[in-house]
C-alpha cells in the first residue's frame, strides 16, 4: 500500500512534467508561428519533440526527480533542474545534429523550448509540493521507540511529500517504569528513548502512548492510525502480539520497521537488523544470470572507454612524470569480494608515491602533496581511469560498494555490526552510497554509507545498476572534483 502511494505520486509527477514540457513546446510553437500553427512542418516539431522530451524524461528520473524522497523544492532543487535541463538540452543538439533521424534543425526554438520547459517545471513542482503538503497523508503510529524510529519520524516531518504523518510513539507500560525509576541513567534502548522523546515533546512532536492490550483497539481509533510499524524490539513481546491481534478485524496495515524504513529512505536501518533479517533477504543472493550478464557488460564498457584511456594515455603518462619524476600509476591495497585483496590501480596525483600507512598521516595538513598535474586529474576525475585494469581483470565492476583499504575494513568490522556483508558481491567505481552522499569517503560516515550498500546488496539489479551510472555522471559534475 505505501508503495503503491508513492508510486501513484511518482506518476503524477511524470504526467505533470509532460504536460511542461509539451506545454512548452505548444507555447513555443505558437508564439514563433502563429499564422501557419497547423503546417505540415510545426507538426514534424510535435513529432521530434516527443522522442527528444522522451530522452529527457529518461534523464529527469535518472537524476532522482521522480523519487519522492527528493520532491521538494528547496534550493537544491532549483540547482539541480538547471543542471539537468541543460544536460538535456545538450542531448537535444547531439540527437538533432548528429543522427539524421529529423528533416528539421531547430536552434532558437530549441533553446526557447528548454527555457520555458525549464520554467514550467519549476511552477509544476512549486504547486504539486503546495498540494502535497495540504493533502491528507497516511497515519502512521510507531510501535516502540528507539533512535530510528524518532530519526524517521523528524524524517517524515520534514518530508511531507512522502505522505507519512506520525501520530504518535506507543510502549509498554513495563518500558515506561523503567524509565521512571531509572531517570536520565536509563541504559535500555525503548527506555533511553522514551526519556529523549519527554525531554523534547513539543506540541510538533508525535504523543508518547502506553500500549494497554484491553484498550489498544480503541488507541489506535482515537489517534486515527492507518499504518502501525513494529519495532524489532516489540516484535517478540507477548503483550505486543496480543494488542496486534486484536485489530485485525479493523483491517489497520502493521509492517516492520526495517522494510518500512527501506521503502522511504532507500537505505536498510542497520542497527534494527539482526542475524534473522540476513536469513529473511540474503539467503540465495548469488544471482547467476544477473551477474553474468553484468559481467560482459562490464566487460564491453571497459573495453570501449579503456580504448579511449589507450589514447590519452601518453600524455597523461608523461605530464605526470615532468612535473614528478615516479611511476605513472599509483597503487594501493584494498578488499574485494569476499574478502580478498588486490591493488587498485590510479594514475599518480601526488609528489609522493607512498599511500599513507595511518587514518592520522591519511587526514593531517598536505598542503603541496598533490601536483598540478594530479590536482586537474582529481578535478575531473580522470585519476580513477586506470580502474578500468581492475575491472578486465574481474577484481571490479562499474558498480558497486566502493572497495576500502585491509586496515580500515578491519577497524570497521570490529564497530559497524555485519560490515562484512557490504563484501558478497564486487566492489565498484560507483554505488549507491556514492550518488546519496554528500561525502561517503569520511570513516565517520561509514555506518551510513553501510546502510546504503546493504540496500544495493539486497536489491541489486540491472535498472539500479543502470540508475546509479547515468546519476554518477550528475553526482561528479555537481560536485566538480575532490
Amino acid at each position: 500500500m505505501i508503495r503503491g502511494r508513492l508510486n501513484k505520486k511518482a506518476l503524477l509527477l511524470l504526467a505533470g512534467d509532460l504536460a511542461a514540457l509539451f506545454g512548452a513546446l505548444y507555447t513555443i510553437l505558437l508564439l514563433r508561428y502563429p499564422d501557419r500553427f497547423e503546417d505540415a512542418e510545426l507538426y514534424e516539431h510535435l513529432v521530434a519533440f516527443s522522442i527528444i522530451f522522451f530522452l529527457w524524461v529518461l534523464f529527469l528520473g535518472s537524476f532522482g526527480f521522480y523519487e519522492i524522497r527528493f520532491a521538494r523544492n528547496r534550493r537544491i532543487f532549483l540547482y539541480r533542474l538547471l543542471h539537468v535541463m541543460a544536460a538535456n538540452t545538450i542531448l537535444a543538439i547531439v540527437v538533432f545534429y548528429l543522427f539524421p533521424f529529423f528533416t528539421i534543425e531547430p536552434r532558437r526554438n530549441l533553446l526557447l523550448i528548454a527555457l520555458l520547459a525549464t520554467l514550467f517545471i519549476f511552477v509544476w513542482r512549486s504547486l504539486f509540493n503546495l498540494l502535497i503538503v495540504r493533502a491528507s497523508a497516511t497515519r502512521v503510529l510507531f510501535l516502540g521507540i528507539n533512535a530510528e524510529t524518532t530519526q524517521l519520524a523528524d524524517y517524515l516531518l520534514s518530508h511531507p511529500q512522502l505522505g507519512q504523518r506520525p501520530v504518535g510513539f506507543m510502549v509498554t507500560a513495563s518500558d515506561v517504569a523503567f524509565a521512571r525509576q531509572h531517570g536520565a541513567s536509563g541504559t535500555g534502548t525503548v527506555q533511553a528513548n522514551l526519556l529523549q522523546l519527554r525531554q523534547r515533546d513539543t506540541a510538533t512532536d508525535p504523543p508518547h502512548l502506553v500500549l494497554d492490550p484491553e484498550k489498544f483497539s480503541r488507541a489506535v481509533r482515537d489517534v486515527r492510525a492507518e499504518i502501525i510499524v513494529v519495532s524489532p524490539e516489540m516484535k517478540g513481546d507477548r503483550t505486543v502480539l496480543k494488542a496486534l491481534f486484536s485489530i485485525i478485524p479493523a483491517g489497520i496495515t502493521t509492517i516492520d520497521f526495517a522494510p518500512f524504513h527501506e521503502m522511504l529512505t532507500g537505505k536498510i536501518p542497520l542497527s534494527l537488523i539482526g542475524e534473522a533479517w540476513f536469513l529473511e533477504n540474503l539467503i540465495g543472493i548469488r544471482k547467476h544470470s544477473y551477474e553474468f550478464a553484468k559481467r560482459g557488460i562490464d566487460i564491453f564498457l571497459a573495453l570501449v572507454i579503456g580504448s579511449v584511456g589507450m589514447a590519452t594515455f601518453p600524455f597523461i603518462a608523461l605530464a605526470i612524470g615532468l612535473e614528478a619524476p615516479g611511476p605513472v600509476f599509483f597503487r594501493q591495497q584494498r578488499v574485494g569480494r569476499n574478502g580478498r585483496t588486490f591493488s587498485l590501480i590510479k594514475y599518480r596525483s601526488t609528489y609522493r608515491t607512498w599511500a599513507p600507512a595511518t587514518q592520522r598521516e591519511r587526514t593531517k595538513e598536505e598542503a603541496g602533496v598533490y601536483t598540478r598535474v594530479g590536482s586537474l586529474l582529481r578535478a575531473a576525475y580522470i585519476d580513477e581511469l586506470p580502474q578500468i585494469i581492475n575491472i578486465l581483470r574481474g577484481e571490479m565492476s562499474f558498480v558497486g560498494p566502493r572497495p576500502e583499504r585491509p586496515e580500515y575494513v578491519a577497524e570497521l568490522k570490529q564497530h559497524v555490526p555485519f560490515y562484512e556483508m557490504r563484501l558478497l558481491v564486487p566492489p565498484g567505481i560507483s554505488g549507491w552510497a556514492q550518488i546519496n552522499m554528500e561525502d561517503d569517503a569520511a570513516v565517520e560516515d561509514a555506518p551510513e554509507k553501510m546502510q546504503y550498500d546493504l540496500y544495493y546488496v539486497k536489491n541489486r539489479s540491472f535498472t539500479l545498476d543502470l540508475l546509479i551510472m547515468i546519476r554518477t555522471l550528475f553526482t561528479l559534475l555537481h560536485r566538480q572534483g575532490r
